[in-house]
């Protein structure tokens, strides 16, 4: 018989009938893991996905090149992305053809990161199943590469946040973060390919012990999975009264140019409205009244009108106000910013937003995307300055965490604010550019990862929804819906004890670094000294190499 893709099958040289299946399989191999991929996270929210939706690309890229694993790994994220980021089109509507450029551009800079993973499958080959460890790793260095780079990163969509709701390996963030969470999930995705490779290698093998591994291979998997998990120690304990905040949620749809200040402006007196009433309710004056990030748009500070109605709503309230405004720094710059207002209207401290949005709060090469796509500036007429100080805010006499917004999306910084002594977190937001898509869900998703990294309840207000209480499990409370105009008032439980993830965060981090690094430098030796070639003997050595890795 000629040998597969030599032209003994009857097609033209270099066809082979499992050439040709492979050709169409891959490709859709890689749609159908990077759409599970984008199920498991809000808005479908189907979270055990994540645990697999991977396989389906690792079994169909062990056997290929690396570059040709890229690609498909480039078409993998590439489809997630433009699944999980469909509401950007919306956040951007009002500016037509330049909503779906965004979208695309974004979800093809992204899909760059996929690649790199899946090159890295069958790269990795020679160190058998040392892939285990080392693959796992590499995801999570790449994701924390993608958090954090370039212009301030992209925090949205990794993996870990698909275990919100409440995921079996939801309770490791607590010790890894979730960044190791991700390493975690991406290892069972590995070990299920590896599994259904053995399985199907049991049908050609005579010898019990394959056949052995692969009928107790899941069962094992599963079992240390649970072990893992209750492991896990508890979050820290209540301690001390727990904080009465009252989030006062009372956005509209908006619009843009003339409409939206239009809109703003009656968001400002509803928030105003709803505080007052707040004057004789049951139960005294409260710790603290918030209002979300853009509360009050126009800067309270120079503003007397804003500043006398800021003032009247709290000394009706009787408690201090933390508002979100946009502020004016000079004549020429803004910020993004909270401040707490004592209940006689005076200012007591302030939080300027430290991570601002591309594109929402600045321009990247502003100068000259301004003049290449205008619909950039109209948005965006001016940039805002970050701040740089990310320390709690004395409330009450309790140290509270604050973050504006896209801020609750990197791990680090509510760590960073953990550590410094916060009893309790809180998350000013506005959410109305996420429109009624999956955003807003997304954005709640990542607090709940936080609450649990963190170990402390999370207060999240938004203008627009969705506000809620996020307890150190991941559950969440007092949700209210999407532009719904109403007050909320909570019981914020305080703690003071540390997560093994805050106390040892950067060390987790900088391990995956090490592994990731290491495996990659020694499976690049290996590759040097012939041990990569085909038929690699080990766990997972391919079924049949179609394409050997390397070759020319």
């Amino acid at each position: 018989m000629a040998p597969v893709g030599r032209g003994g099958s009857g097609g033209p040289p270099g066809w082979s009938p499992g050439a040709s299946a492979g050709r169409v399989l891959r490709p859709l191999a890689a749609l159908v893991s990077g759409a599970l991929l984008a199920a498991a996270f809000p808005a479908l929210d189907l979270g055990l996905l994540a645990l697999v939706a991977l396989v389906p690309l690792l079994l169909a890229t062990e056997t290929v090149r690396p570059r040709t694993a890229a690609a498909l790994g480039y078409l993998a994220g590439l489809t997630f992305f433009g699944l999980h980021l469909l509401w950007i089109a919306q956040f951007l509507s009002w500016t037509g053809a330049a909503a779906w450029l965004a979208w695309g551009a974004l979800g093809a800079v992204e899909a760059a990161f996929f690649a790199a993973f899946f090159a890295l499958v069958p790269a990795t080959r020679p160190l058998g199943a040392w892939r285990l460890l080392v693959l796992p790793a590499c995801w999570a260095v790449l994701e924390l590469v993608r958090a954090y780079h370039p212009m301030g990163g992209f925090p949205w969509g990794l993996l870990a946040v698909s275990q919100h709701g409440g995921g079996p390996l939801l309770p490791l963030a607590r010790v890894v973060g979730g960044f190791g969470l991700a390493a975690v999930i991406v290892a069972v995705n590995l070990a299920v390919a590896l599994w259904l490779r053995a399985l199907r290698a049991t049908a050609r093998e005579r010898s019990w012990r394959p056949k052995l591994a692969a009928l107790v291979g899941l069962p094992l998997l599963v079992a240390g999975l649970l072990g893992a998990r209750l492991a896990v120690p508890a979050a820290p304990a209540p301690s001390g009264p727990p904080l009465d905040v009252v989030v006062v949620q009372a956005g509209l749809r908006g619009g843009h140019g003339l409409a939206q200040g239009q809109t703003t402006e009656r968001v400002f007196a509803n928030h105003v409205g709803h505080t007052e009433a707040l004057a004789g309710a049951p139960g005294g004056p409260p710790d603290l009244v918030v209002w979300g990030e853009g509360a009050a748009d126009a800067d309270p500070l120079t503003n007397p009108d804003r500043l006398a109605a800021v003032t009247r709503a709290a000394r009706a309230a009787g408690a201090p106000i933390l508002l979100g405004a946009t502020t004016r720094l000079d004549a020429t710059h803004l910020a993004t910013e909270g401040l707490l207002f004592t209940p006689e209207g005076r200012l007591a401290d302030r939080y300027q937003k430290r991570r601002l949005v591309p594109f929402g709060e600045f321009v990247p090469f502003g100068s000259v995307l301004g003049r290449l796509i205008p619909a950039t500036r109209e948005g965006v007429p001016y940039d805002k300055v970050p701040g740089h100080r990310l320390e709690p805010l004395l409330i009450d006499g309790v140290p509270v965490g604050p973050l504006i917004c896209w801020e609750s999306a990197y791990p680090g910084d509510a760590r960073q604010l953990t550590r410094e002594g916060a009893r309790l977190l809180l998350v000013m937001t506005n959410n109305a550019s996420f429109g009624t898509g999956a955003g807003p869900r997304q954005h709640l998703a990542a607090g709940q990862l936080r609450a649990v990294e963190s170990g402390r309840t999370i207060v999240q207000a938004a203008v627009t929804g969705i506000s809620a209480v996020i307890e150190p499990t991941g559950a969440t409370r007092q949700e209210t819906g999407l532009y719904q105009d109403t007050v909320i008032r909570v019981q914020a439980e305080q703690r003071t004890g540390a997560t093994p993830y805050v106390r040892f965060g950067r060390g987790i981090e900088a391990g995956l670094v090490g592994v990731a690094v290491g495996g990659l430098v020694l499976a690049g030796l290996l590759w040097r000294r012939g041990l990569g070639g085909v038929g690699r003997p080990g766990p997972s050595a391919p079924l049949r190499e179609e394409h050997p890795v390397g070759s020319p």
